[in-house]
């Protein structure tokens, strides 16, 4: 493709899809709402805005300088406009399985803000959609895009660690709800999908991300919320064993917590791995490697991108639209985050495992049905 990706944001008010459209629009520098600058993407470009909210629309277009945008209240409507190449779709979780198969049906190249669904079943009708899908797809497990991670991953994969035995991932983060029309849906399971959904599936990916094995069981106990008023439960605890050998924790909870959490452990028979967002940024990466004559202790070097923020403003989000849209021009899948891909196949079994188990009161559930 020799001309511009023209992408429509779908949910365009939010704050996710208000990232996403500046990494559309804009090259790696961004853009500046105070003073209205940032250099224009050559590559593509947010060419329609939909949402149910048009006074919000109009305002995000002029926040973010979408000159070229188009504006439509109705999804079906923005399917049919052949000049829309791509969507990106970041609407109440919900909606997702249910939009994003519309979008492939209509032809078009499908970013999808996680979750990639809420429920089995939806996740079934989406996943069969794909296998008569040529279009590029990308669930946004945007973490993976970190240089901490990719530094990890490369280090786990060189033998830095020895064989990996154990890893330990948390996702704690109090999510913001307010009582808006725009917020409060996240109390309710019907469409948020619950505590998994709601962001502990990053701490899932980078689990899957790091172990690079098929999940075999998963044990997950769940637990009610404490402070604020969710009807379902947002404290999650899983065993995740893994046909390489490797037993993996994830912990969870979008309730409470003193900040954003990320942190991380890493345990392999000649090293040892350790991310702890609350310490000061020379020691929060600390590893040890007897291949590389290396004693444990901080590594202020290890990487520029950290996992310690809830702001999706300072989220890789450039990155990772950027390489859906490089992807999309080029007619090729995404190998690392396309829907069908081996990492989100993996991480959707082990939600949906985690689920399971979690009601059957923590009884060990095997990922073979959902894989």
């Amino acid at each position: 493709m020799s001309d511009k990706l023209r992408i429509g944001i779908v949910g365009a008010s939010g704050w996710m899809a208000g990232a996403l459209s500046v990494g559309v629009e804009y090259d790696e520098g961004g853009f500046d709402p105070e003073s209205g600058s940032g250099t224009r993407n050559p590559d593509a470009e947010v060419a329609a805005l939909c949402d149910l909210n048009r006074e919000a629309m109009e305002e995000r277009k002029k926040q973010l300088g979408l000159d070229a945008a188009r504006q439509y209240t109705s999804y079906d409507e923005l399917l049919a406009d052949p000049d829309i190449h791509a969507v990106v779709i970041a609407v109440p979780n919900n909606l997702h399985a249910q939009f994003a198969v519309k979008a492939l049906e209509a032809g078009k190249h499908l970013f999808l803000e996680k979750p990639f669904a809420t429920t089995v079943d939806d996740s079934r009708k989406l996943s069969d959609a794909l296998r008569s899908s040529d279009r590029t797809t990308k669930v946004d497990y945007i973490l993976v895009h970190y240089d901490e991670q990719e530094n990890l991953r490369a280090l786990i994969r060189d033998g830095g660690l020895g064989e990996v035995a154990s890893t330990l991932f948390t996702y704690r983060h109090p999510i913001q709800v307010s009582e808006s029309a725009e917020q409060v849906w996240k109390l309710k399971k019907e469409k948020s999908g619950g505590a998994i959904p709601m962001g502990i599936c990053h701490a899932i990916s980078l689990t899957v991300f790091q172990v690079d094995a098929e999940p075999k069981t998963v044990l997950c106990k769940s637990s009610p919320p404490r402070l604020r008023s969710f009807d379902y439960h947002t404290q999650q605890d899983m065993l995740i064993e893994f046909e390489n050998g490797v037993v993996s924790i994830v912990q969870g909870n979008i309730d409470f917590a003193e900040a954003y959490d990320a942190r991380h452990t890493i345990i392999g028979t000649e090293g040892q791995f350790d991310y702890n967002p609350y310490n000061p940024v020379e020691s929060r990466v600390m590893w040890s490697s007897k291949s590389r004559n290396r004693a444990y202790g901080p590594d202020a070097t290890f990487a520029t991108h950290h996992l310690d923020s809830g702001d999706v403003w300072k989220h890789q989000c450039s990155r990772t639209i950027k390489e859906f849209i490089d992807h999309a021009r080029k007619g090729r899948k995404d190998p690392l985050l396309g829907l069908e891909s081996p990492l989100v196949r993996r991480t959707e079994a082990v939600i949906w495992a985690s689920e399971a188990s979690a009601n059957r009161g923590g009884e060990p559930v095997s990922t073979a049905e959902f894989l």
